[in-house]
């Protein structure tokens, strides 16, 4: 809490006490210096500075805003200028006339507030939402990059670890070999070294008789030493130690060249595949073409043959039936004396003595 409630408790306080004691002197004081002391208490009050909340902001003092054309607060809003009106621009002008389009400010405010928040509700939060949504799933695929780089990294990390222990273990190998040779050596030079310095120890003594009893067992280790051979070839090599980086760069390399030559021979069997179905197209079209043209010499056969087939088939003059075994020797009903031929059924005309007959008189059909 501020601490204003204080100071108020303070001043009110110290008008308590001097209301009680103007209550007390009431009596006693007449009414102008009793309202002189009021006063005084007034301005007492007002003039104390007031402490304020540093987390509670200040209130905001409007300033009232007047009309440039008349100096008069605004009333209304000329929807078609936007912009803020008083009551005489309405009739004295310039907003007087039809084209001006003029509301109170207060239902402007309403329906452009409203018009705004629909327009950020309906659209405005749906595109941060879509925003806020781009910027997770790009983080995510930020944190996706960060963790197949971490497993990389840990595999890289193993497979060149391992490649540098085994290195170090052919390394070892080749050390310890070339450390036993050495020590052998090593042991030759010290007993070299041992049957010098025993020669010239002896030698320099004065007496003679301890380099006489020694002097066969130094010429036996000369001997020794002469006659013993040693290794003279170094059979360890620096290179043949492993060298998996550059056996991984000559694989990366021939799989490379083979990656092209299977490129090389897929661009190849591609072209002969395409070159092969190239060739059935044409084939193809060709015998269809063929059994088209097939088809149609056989339907131009089917229509000569009919049309001859019907040419040599014969019919009756007088009533159309074909000649079959049945109407050959049956009589005619159609050919009588009186009856009227108007209707005929073949190019050929029968004698005249044959009409009336009753019997069938066949001839070549009226195509």
């Amino acid at each position: 809490m501020d601490p204003v409630p204080k100071k108020k408790k303070s001043v009110s306080s110290k008008q308590d006490k001097s209301q009680a004691g103007s209550v007390k002197s009431k009596k006693q004081l007449p009414p102008g210096e009793i309202l002189e002391q009021q006063n005084s208490q007034h301005d007492l009050q007002i003039d104390e500075p007031q402490q304020h909340d540093p987390f509670i902001p200040p209130p905001i003092q409007t300033q009232i805003k007047v009309c440039i054309h008349h100096n008069l607060p605004f009333q209304f809003f000329c929807e078609a200028c936007e912009d803020p009106i008083c009551q005489q621009c309405t009739i004295l002008g310039p907003h007087n006339t039809q084209l001006h389009r003029i509301n109170r400010l207060s239902d402007s405010f309403k329906l452009r507030c409203a018009k705004i928040e629909e327009s950020i509700k309906a659209n405005l939060l749906g595109k941060r939402e879509q925003l806020l949504a781009q910027i997770h799933r790009i983080e995510y695929r930020i944190e996706e990059i960060k963790y197949v780089k971490t497993i990389i990294e840990r595999d890289a990390r193993a497979e060149f670890g391992g490649v540098l222990e085994r290195l170090k273990q052919s390394e070892g190998q080749k050390l310890a070999i070339l450390s036993h040779e050495i020590s052998e050596l090593q042991r030759d030079l010290d007993k070299i070294n041992e049957v010098g310095s025993q020669f010239y120890d002896l030698k320099e003594i004065p007496d003679p008789c301890p380099f006489l009893l020694k002097s066969r067992n130094i010429y036996d280790q000369i001997e020794y030493m002469v006659a013993k051979p040693f290794k003279v070839q170094i059979d360890v090599y620096p290179y043949d130690l492993p060298r998996e980086l550059t056996e991984l760069r000559l694989q990366l390399q021939r799989a490379s060249a083979q990656q092209q030559l299977i490129e090389f021979k897929n661009e190849i069997i591609w072209k002969l595949l395409s070159e092969k179905q190239i060739d059935e197209e044409v084939i193809k079209q060709e015998l269809e073409r063929q059994a088209s043209e097939e088809i149609n010499e056989w339907s131009k056969l089917v229509d000569k043959f009919s049309l001859e087939l019907k040419k040599q088939q014969l019919v009756c003059y007088y009533c159309g039936c074909k000649m079959e075994k049945q109407y050959v020797n049956s009589i005619c009903a159609q050919n009588r004396q009186d009856q009227d031929n108007d209707k005929v059924f073949c190019n050929e005309q029968p004698p005249q003595n044959y009409h009336g007959t009753g019997r069938h008189y066949f001839a070549d059909p009226i195509l």
